[in-house]
């Protein structure tokens, strides 16, 4: 198994948290955004197809 350097954030003002799977995401890092349907999930993808991040869009509970 291998490991990486990963983090998150959250939003409260907006509701989202998003999950950096290897790391910071350089400017223009990103090639690519797919939505997944009905999910609220939008997955980052970089210029090899890789998934670097992942948007989860819903609120904490509490908030």
């Amino acid at each position: 198994m291998e490991e990486h350097p990963g983090t998150w954030t959250y939003d409260a003002e907006v509701g989202a948290t998003y999950v950096y799977l290897r790391g910071p995401i350089a400017e223009g890092g990103v090639a690519r955004t797919v939505t997944m349907d009905e999910a609220m999930v939008n997955l980052d993808l970089d210029a090899d197809g890789r998934v670097i991040g992942i948007e989860i869009i819903a609120e904490w509970p509490g908030q």
